[in-house]
């Protein structure tokens, strides 16, 4: 057989074959003991080797073989108890226990009638099993005519191993053409054990796994917002660049929903274009609702480009109703951005305009954009010369609530890095400069600010072997940051605002204002020290601690809004982070902050994952910002054997006494097929009313799945899950 017929195991599999197993629990071992042997590993190209206990050879006729019969040519092999060999016309007669291996496939035969020169002949009640998987199958008739076309005719397939599969495909005939790489199947019905579950008189497919148009499979469920669902993909291969995938959806309490999404790509551009649409939400008055997404990039020469990303929807309560997560539920405002842009060898520009539309009107209200132009330049760094660079902007921004107007920014910077792999002192210096033109501004219409701001940023890298072999390091950081004071109370704020310590490196920022309308004044110093604990052999970090505070030499007198009060502290909260790999199976970090002036912790976070080989899956998230949040999620996978699990995450809102999100399930996995349920509630937008959903799937190793998306949500919302 010619290995180019490893796909006859795919032949029923159409345009499912869509979710691979990734994790495979135990399973019985591959069956070896089917593949014919062979008289030798290196044969000679075309060369005929005969091998047998008793028998006839005939140099110019046909030869007559007995008892343990080996025949070979190249790499096809076959073994009978009883063949002949006809020399002259390279035909091959076999019966009894007949084994016929050829590239990748083994078949075991009552009977075999076979050309070895031209590759065609017919393969009576065979069982066929590809080498390397459990894929096997049985057929009454296999016919190969030629090196292109094969034919089997009442066969099987299934993952599942020999000979009591859980589940396997039966056709009636199936074909396959291996020059256009394309396979037909009639009469082809689905059986989970003896019982048929699907039936479909004719299906296409590929050979070559390549995209071929057809019905991907169906999903189901069921939820709160929109009751039972039901959704049948259909894959539309139009071109070799670009295709289509309409999805039809039957929600029981809102009616049918159309999903569309259409991709495509030349030499010059790329997108996906999505839109979806309800004609008539029973739930909704029976209004019309729709959504799209546009996801566009045009490459119109060398390093220039426009891209395009827009989404909207038909009403603020779109993604409540159909977003079926609290993250989509929670969208306060969809960005649409066109956008030009041109790279240099040390320069960019670009272009665009920046809309919005907003949900949520009780949230802050974006300006928009129209338009921004931008242009940055960067000398090419040379080192111990100064780095010299420019960001410059001009914004045009609008609002209905607000003033409106343009904004003009320039900013320079210099800096020059001295030092070598065990030191550093870096000082910088920049100067900014901007002017506004506005409308509807109670204060002046046309303000400026033009301020400098100077840097020095040193550090120092020890390091040590311990007695263990590894690698531990200390590093302390000194940045120092001056900015004169100016009052900026009578600028808008347009798109700044005040950062909060995330991370220890936020401590080492010059300017404590995101945007550009503001500049916070400075005279401080952020002291900084890093410890890391690094493998020798393989240089994988194994630990890392920091810890750093700012100490403050004056007030901070610029504030966000007009009337906020000034920061009087001589010194910040001290940040401390770790990072630590403490076994192979567990990972722990941390942020955390002390505040010594409450002598308290102002707020933390703390992860831990553990995950073995096993799969067992446990995580633990926690979160506290003083007075204002406080979250803890756990989330697990739990194999209780070998084949089941179970699953389970829970988001709990600490300072609310709320749940945020519980999810719930079990699994089945083996080597043919997988199944699970999961529960799912969540908190909606309004922060009162939950939903709550069900989804389950099946899924059939090789084959495809049937039933809702619920791996991809447990692979979203357990970390480690596969």
């Amino acid at each position: 057989m010619n290995k180019k017929y490893l796909w006859i195991i795919l032949g029923c599999s159409s345009s499912m074959a869509a979710h691979a197993e990734t994790i495979a629990p135990i399973c019985a071992p591959i069956p070896t003991g089917n593949q014919a042997t062979a008289v030798t590993q290196s044969p000679a190209t075309d060369a005929v080797y005969l091998e047998a206990d008793d028998g006839v050879i005939s140099r110019q006729g046909t030869s007559e073989l007995s008892g343990n019969v080996v025949i070979q040519r190249n790499q096809q092999s076959l073994n009978a108890d009883k063949a002949t060999y006809d020399r002259n016309t390279s035909q091959v007669q076999a019966t009894g226990n007949v084994k016929l291996s050829g590239g990748q496939n083994d078949f075991l035969s009552d009977s075999v009638s076979y050309n070895l020169q031209k590759q065609e002949g017919e393969i009576r009640n065979a069982e066929y099993q590809m080498r390397g998987s459990h894929t096997n199958g049985r057929s009454e008739l296999i016919k190969q005519k030629g090196p292109d076309q094969l034919e089997l005719q009442k066969a099987t397939y299934t993952t599942c191993p020999a000979p009591d599969p859980s589940w396997h495909i039966a056709s009636g005939n199936i074909t396959l053409n291996n020059a256009t790489q394309q396979g037909t199947a009639k009469n082809v019905t689905l059986r989970i054990g003896d019982v048929p579950i699907f039936y479909f008189p004719w299906l296409s497919f590929s050979l070559n796994n390549e995209r071929k148009s057809g019905f991907l499979s169906p999903r189901a469920g069921v939820s709160d917002s929109s009751g039972y669902e039901l959704s049948i993909p259909y894959y539309f291969n139009l071109a070799p660049n670009y295709d289509a995938l309409v999805t039809t959806e039957y929600l029981s309490d809102r009616g049918f929903k159309l999903n569309n999404q259409f991709r495509f790509m030349s030499k010059n551009s790329k997108g996906v274009i999505e839109y979806d649409f309800l004609p008539s939400d029973n739930d909704f008055d029976d209004k019309w609702r729709d959504y799209f997404n546009i996801d566009y990039e045009l490459n119109l020469a060398k390093n220039r480009k426009i891209t395009l990303q827009a989404e909207g929807v038909s009403d603020d309560d779109y993604f409540d109703d159909l977003g079926g997560s609290l993250s989509s539920s929670s969208t306060s405002a969809l960005e649409r951005e066109l956008k030009y842009t041109r790279e240099g060898t040390n320069w960019d520009f670009s272009i665009s305009a920046l809309d919005y539309q907003v949900l949520d009107d009780s949230s802050y209200q974006p300006y928009a954009k129209l338009p921004e132009i931008k242009f940055n330049y960067n000398s090419p760094h040379k080192y111990n010369k100064i780095d010299f660079s420019v960001d410059s902007e001009a914004t045009y921004f609008e609002s209905s609530d607000g003033p409106t107007g343009l904004r003009m920014d320039i900013g320079f910077n210099a800096s020059k890095r001295f030092g070598n792999e065990a030191w550093y002192v870096k000082p910088s210096a920049s100067y900014r400069v901007t002017q506004y033109s506005l409308e509807d501004n109670d204060a002046d219409s046309n303000p400026s600010r033009a301020l400098p701001t100077f840097t020095l940023d040193s550090g120092l890298v020890f390091d040590r072997t311990l007695a263990n072999g590894m690698t531990q390091t200390l590093e302390p950081r000194f940045y120092y940051t001056y900015t004169p004071y100016d009052d900026q109370s009578d600028i808008p704020v347009f798109d700044s605002s005040l950062t909060d310590f995330a991370t220890s490196s936020r401590l080492f920022q010059s300017n404590r204002f995101t945007g550009k309308d503001r500049i916070g004044d400075a005279n401080q110093l952020t002291l900084g020290l890093t410890s890391r604990l690094q493998s020798k052999t393989t240089g994988r970090e194994l630990v890392k601690a920091s810890i750093g505070q700012v100490f403050y030499f004056d007030d901070r007198k610029v504030t966000l809004e007009d009337g906020d009060s000034a920061e009087t502290d001589n010194n910040s909260e001290f940040a401390l982070e770790l990072d630590a790999r403490m076994t192979d199976k567990i990972s722990v970090s941390t942020t955390s902050f002390w505040d010594p002036a409450d002598n308290q912790w102002s707020s933390n976070e703390f992860r831990m994952n553990y995950l073995d080989k096993e799969q067992r899956i446990f995580n633990v998230g926690y979160q506290r910002l003083q007075d204002e949040l406080e979250e803890l999620d756990l989330s697990f996978s739990y194999p209780v054997s070998q084949k089941w699990s179970f699953i389970g995450r829970a988001d709990h809102d600490l300072y609310n006494n709320r749940s945020l999100e519980l999810l719930a399930g079990i699994e089945y996995k083996d080597c043919c097929w997988g199944s699970r349920v999961v529960a799912r509630r969540y908190l909606t937008s309004d922060n009162s009313s939950y939903d709550n959903a069900l989804f389950f799937e099946v899924e059939l190793k090789g084959l495809g799945s049937i039933g809702s998306s619920a791996s991809s949500m447990l692979q979203e919302k357990i970390y480690g899950y596969e």
